[in-house]
């Protein structure tokens, strides 16, 4: 294992930390000295600029830019994907991109190379989500260490300095493109996820989207026109609505002038009216905190410390609510809400190496941090499945419905096996279906709903002149990085492996998405 990197590869904005020799987490600055950089990709033909330039040229060039890509992983290249060249980039081809600039910008600055890097996820990703991103990571050149959920990276970030101090952590992740909540349990020598529940569609983004609506509104008002038309005149707008934004974080009002066509319009935005644009996206927020605190089967007076993580929660609003419903002094400065999720990644990186390699190639001073006196890793850091993992049955009225093989909050990585009757005599094979984020129980409603969550199926071949009620069984084995391996088993040793139905890119096509990135110089 080489030089260990931890990577929040954020919406709007990613970072890259380390461990430096002394056994402290560090952000990496980006070659324009930033301890962050804009998620933002501008195509300029075998040219591919990442970060704040091309950020500042949004404006001119709008086609030929790339933001939010996070908020498509997951998704295949006919849903989502973006031309330039003549070249078809899928989502995980674009986020491999704003990677290799953190890697290149990375081994400038320390003068080595980077090998091994552990990227963060927010918790609520599904299995595809989570592929996307390490084929993103395996494009880019690295060896993709684990998938680490954000939350549990700001904890452990949090936490690493207060073991033994026993607290219930509640992380509150608003970022610029998705929102999670977990809480997490600071022990002796553990960090441990107990309950988290989010939404990936929810982050900065939507309550910029307001602004940009509200400003549209009032020029079509004034002037008959929609600027939201014209590609140009939206940037413009974005551009406008993240700086009031900013500036409503510490002022009551801004004052904000859109210029479109040749035509101005002047907006006075109060605070005020902002936070009643933006009220429904502010109650998902809260109902989910109230969600994740019931899953956890806890109080807010069980909670010691309330996390702040992700930009967005510098919004007044937004730590307002947290306090109200939690009924505690909120310090919003408690982790750097920009940086713990990186710094996080990079401590869990140094303890996999820890645990994964020699300590005698490590400087001292990081073992000595690091590596307890009976020659094991100081902490361990577990994360809980996210989702519940099931399979489709046939109840005892021959419906179908859910089976939960794995329940959400299951520590990973983890193994579980059960069996099943057949349902006919004879029958000659049993259809594995399995499916993700479904309760115990549950049936189909509307036609389409097991479809929807299914992850992937198997057919299992069975000997002829069984019972019924034949034993089939069938194990889960789920791995740190939260994807999924379905084997079953039948009565005379067959088996048959589930085909997890992934629309991300096969081994074959990450492996030639990382030959043609060669080809490209990014910067």
């Amino acid at each position: 294992m080489g030089k260990v990197v931890g990577i929040d590869l954020g919406t709007t904005f990613s970072a890259i930390a380390h461990v430096n020799e002394h056994g402290q987490p560090e952000i990496i600055p980006n070659a324009e000295t930033e301890r962050i950089t804009p998620s933002v990709i501008l195509f300029e033909d075998a040219l591919v600029t990442v970060g704040k330039i091309a950020k500042q040229n949004a404006r001119a060039v709008p086609e030929q830019i790339v933001e939010f890509v996070k908020r498509e992983m997951g998704k295949s290249k006919e849903e989502f994907f973006r031309n330039f060249d003549g070249k078809d980039y899928s989502a995980e081809e674009l986020s491999a991109l704003i990677l290799t600039k953190l890697k290149q910008d990375a081994e400038a600055y320390l003068g080595e190379e980077i090998t091994d890097a552990v990227i963060t996820v927010p918790a609520y990703f599904h299995d595809a989500e989570r592929e996307a991103t390490r084929n993103a990571g395996t494009i880019a050149g690295l060896n993709v260490l684990q998938v680490l959920n954000e939350p549990t990276a700001a904890a452990l970030a949090y936490g690493i300095d207060r073991l033994g101090s026993n607290q219930n952590v509640f992380v509150f992740d608003l970022g610029g493109g998705t929102f999670d909540v977990t809480v997490m349990e600071v022990s002796e020598s553990a960090i441990k996820m107990i309950a988290t529940n989010g939404d990936h569609r929810l982050g900065g983004k939507d309550w910029d989207d307001q602004i940009i609506r509200y400003i549209a509104e009032n020029f079509d008002l004034e002037h008959g026109e929609n600027p939201l038309t014209d590609l140009h005149a939206y940037q413009d707008l974005q551009t406008i609505a993240i700086s009031a934004k900013e500036s409503l974080s510490q002022r009551q009002k801004a004052r904000i002038i859109c210029g479109y066509n040749g035509k101005t319009t002047r907006v006075e935005l109060t605070r005020e009216t902002f936070e009643e644009l933006t009220a429904e996206l502010l109650e998902k927020c809260r109902s989910l905190c109230e969600v994740v605190l019931a899953e956890a089967k806890m109080t807010w007076d069980q909670i010691d410390t309330v996390l702040l993580v992700g930009g967005s929660t510098r919004m007044p609003m937004v730590q307002a609510m947290i306090s109200e419903i939690s009924g505690k002094q909120i310090n919003p400065m408690e982790v750097n809400p920009d940086e713990a999720v990186a710094i996080g990644a990079a401590l869990q990186g140094t303890l996999r190496q820890i645990s994964e390699e020699s300590a005698a190639d490590l400087p001292d001073a990081v073992v000595d941090r690091f590596l307890g006196a009976d020659g094991t890793a100081k902490v361990t850091v577990t994360d809980g499945a996210t989702h519940n993992l099931g399979l489709v049955i046939l109840n005892a009225q021959h419906e179908e419905v859910v089976h939960v093989m794995i329940p959400k909050m299951t520590n990973v990585p983890c193994e579980m096996a059960d069996h099943f009757g057949t349902v006919n005599a004879n029958q000659s094979s049993a259809l594995i279906q399995v499916v993700q984020g479904l309760e115990q129980d549950q049936q189909e409603t509307d036609g389409s709903m097991f479809e929807e969550h299914k992850l992937g199926e198997c057919l299992l071949e069975l000997p002829s002149g069984l019972p019924r009620g034949a034993r089939v069984d069938v194990t889960y084995k789920y791995n740190l990085d939260q994807t999924l391996e379905v084997t079953a088993q039948g009565p005379d040793g067959r088996t048959a492996t589930a085909t997890i139905e992934r629309q991300t890119l096969d081994a074959e096509e990450v492996a030639q998405a990382a030959r043609e990135l060669q080809t490209l110089e990014v910067e």
